[in-house]
């Protein structure tokens, strides 16, 4: 018989043993081949090559992002292999006993790799291309683009780079195989299946101890990042990860012993049924798997922090946007006429306005940003070390300003003669503002006292934008601002309008005109490369500040969905293989469970409990972990307004429990398929 025949009759005949071996790397090869079509087909393509900026973003990063996800999987599938060689190593031994050289065992291994690689491609990429297809029309609609014009489609330059990353994939397992084969001696192989792993702790004591130290190690870094992560510098934050990692990885080394001892010590569950067999049997494979496990759990705490923050950016980027463009256009333009600057660069606004308003802002003297906390400065300074706290305030009338509530559609401000307001949407700010008037922070303005006339920041935004970070402006009596002994000067004027063409395209044609006239002073202006004495102008156009968020929203959940669906992939199909094995280890002992009497309800329970907790000891820790992280994240995207994550959180955890939960299944049919199949 040749190689390529006994190949084939080895893979049916472990096919139990390749089954999520397989049915891993067809997802894998699936998920790689639907992320990375979705910009170059169909419906996206032609976005692209018109140069659509946020296909572009959504491609590039992608693209980049692809290069980890390919290690990741690749490190899967060698890690994946190592388990198949190690369950076959007896077989191989027999293959040598009976006249084989190692040279031909590797060539058998070979072509096996060979088989399983290009039928789990080519049922991959089948795959691939129908989920695509879905995926390709959710993105589409996402972009809000019309897909009445969608064709089945199938991206070539996807299928070049999933099977250039597959194929060098499983080069790297051939070379791995071939070098183990090669180093094994005859007596290792027959006698394979009687050798236990390495167990990484023996003394009880030690792993008591080593595991209560690592836990505290690992609460402490988790408390410091979540409850006090702001005010730690980078050296200190550093550490944190570093310790948090080592305690991680110290509790699984020591986990085994402890679990143990704890488990034995309550003696009526010890003895109860087959309690004490289940948790031998669980304590010795986390004795053997301590540092893959540390690893699961760090990776599933990256997947649980990048599926919420990033579905939570989501949610908030969606709600926000519809309230967040209530006008066709607004503007901020550094010049007090803003009519003959308009009309200089051929766009006035007599030509293409309808209904708007032109506001003049204000700065002084009297109302700089530490006049604004002055109440809680001391914490300011601690907090913005860096911060320039004589900058002058925006300051707008009130007339003007419920003007611009008027236009918007919101109410109106009540400010009296001797009070004042301060309108923001800016959180990191507010978190200062907020304070100071609730002591009733006052500022004086030519003479006068004015007291805040609401106890809180006027959360609203005064010019569109797709993020809350509105510094926005302090609003002032008319007579207050009027008075020459205040020091006002007017800095520049805001213009608020909607647009006087009614079809969608004369709007679109209406955008062009105004981008190009004031498009590159704007682009200068956020990068602040305006010259001296130059006009500055920022515009933000309603369709402009829509793609912008929906671009963000969409380039967001895609990266998350890719970078957080290969974590979790990998975890669960790592932690899969691994019970397979030890099934298959397992098996003699079940039978002897069965031959003194344990019926099959017990065995079956037994198995579950093993498995279940294998599964859910990772998920657990990077749970805890995750829950600080998540705490950390959101003090810093509280910045721009985000500040509820339960929507994200939750999608996340029903998510994980698609996935992951599918997985587990998964594994638990076919260990009990092992186990349960030698004697039922």
């Amino acid at each position: 018989m040749n190689s390529f025949k006994i190949a084939l009759k080895n893979i049916k005949k472990c096919r139990r043993d390749y089954s999520v071996y397989f049915f891993t790397l067809i997802i894998g090869v699936a998920i790689f081949y639907m992320f990375n079509s979705v910009g170059t087909q169909g419906l996206l393509e032609d976005l692209s090559r018109s140069g659509n900026e946020n296909v572009q973003s959504l491609i590039r990063m992608t693209e980049a992002v692809s290069g980890g996800v390919a290690i990741v999987l690749g490190m899967l599938v060698i890690y994946a292999n190592r388990f198949l060689i190690k369950r076959r190593k007896k077989e191989f031994g027999l293959y040598m006993l009976l006249g084989m050289s190692k040279k031909k065992v590797s060539g058998i291994l070979v072509r096996e790799t060979c088989i399983v690689g290009f039928v789990s491609m080519l049922i991959g990429l089948v795959s691939g291309i129908f989920g695509s297809q879905l995926l390709s029309i959710v993105v589409a609609k996402m972009f809000a683009i019309d897909v009445s014009k969608y064709t089945f489609d199938v991206s070539k330059s996807a299928i070049v780079i999933t099977l250039i990353c597959f194929v060098a994939i499983f080069a790297v397992v051939l070379i791995f195989n071939a070098g183990m084969v090669s180093k094994y001696k005859l007596i290792d192989l027959l006698n394979a299946a009687k050798m236990n792993e390495k167990q990484i702790i023996h003394n009880t004591g030690i792993a008591i101890g080593g595991f209560i130290i690592s836990l505290a190690v690992l609460i402490t870094a988790c408390v410091r990042v979540g409850f006090f992560g702001k005010d730690l510098d980078r050296n200190g934050f550093v550490l944190c990860i570093i310790s948090g990692i080592a305690g991680i990885f110290g509790m699984f080394a020591f986990f085994a012993g402890f679990f143990q001892k704890l488990m034995a010590g309550r003696k009526k569950f010890y003895a109860k049924g087959l309690n004490s067999f289940v948790v031998r049997q669980f304590s010795g494979n986390m004795n053997t798997s301590a540092v893959s496990m540390a690893l699961i759990s760090i990776l599933l705490f990256a997947a649980l922090c990048l599926f919420s923050s990033g579905f939570s950016i989501r949610t908030y980027l969606n709600k926000r946007l519809g309230n967040a463009t209530p006008v066709d256009v607004t503007m901020n333009i550094e010049s007090k006429d803003v009519e003959s600057f308009l009309e200089e660069k051929q766009i006035p606004l007599k030509d293409w306005a309808g209904e708007y308003l032109t506001i003049p802002v204000y700065e002084g003297p009297a109302v700089t940003i530490a006049d604004t906390v002055a109440p809680v400065m001391e914490e300011a300074r601690k907090t913005f070390m860096h911060a320039n706290w004589e900058a002058r305030e925006n300051v707008i009338k009130l007339s003007d300003y419920n003007a611009l509530e008027r236009m918007y559609g919101r109410k109106e401000l009540k400010v009296g003669e001797g009070s004042y307001a301060i309108v923001s949407d800016f959180e990191l700010l507010n978190t200062l503002l907020i304070p100071a008037l609730e002591k009733g922070n006052e500022l004086t303005v030519a003479g006068r006292k004015l007291k805040p006339a609401y106890e809180s920041v006027i959360n609203e935004f005064i010019l569109m934008s797709g993020m809350s970070a509105d510094m926005g402006a302090v609003i002032i009596p008319d007579e207050a601002v009027d008075d020459p002994e205040s020091g006002f000067e007017c800095t520049s004027t805001l213009v608020i309008a909607d647009y006087s063409a009614a079809s969608k395209e004369e709007r679109e044609k209406t955008d062009e005109r105004l981008m190009a006239a004031l498009g590159e002073i704007n682009e200068k202006t956020k990068n602040g490369d305006t010259a001296e004495g130059e006009i500055r102008v920022a515009i933000s156009e309603k369709t402009e500040v829509e793609k912008a968020s929906v671009g963000t929203s969409v380039i967001t959940v895609f990266l998350v969905l890719y970078i957080g669906l290969v974590f979790v992939i990998a975890c669960a199909a790592i932690i899969g293989l691994k019970q397979m094995s030890d099934a298959l280890d397992s098996a003699g002992r079940f039978e002897i469970l069965a031959r003194i009497g344990a019926g099959r309800d017990m065995r079956e329970k037994a198995l579950f409990a093993q498995v279940i907790m294998n599964f859910l000891i990772p998920v657990i820790v990077a749970a805890f972990t995750a829950f600080f992280g998540l705490r950390y994240i959101k003090g810093l995207i509280s910045a721009v307004g985000l500040v509820n994550m339960t929507s994200g959180v939750a999608f996340t955890f029903a998510v994980m429990l698609l996935v992951y939960g599918g997985y587990f299944l998964t594994t638990y049919a076919g260990c009990k398929k092992i186990v349960m199949g030698i004697n039922t």
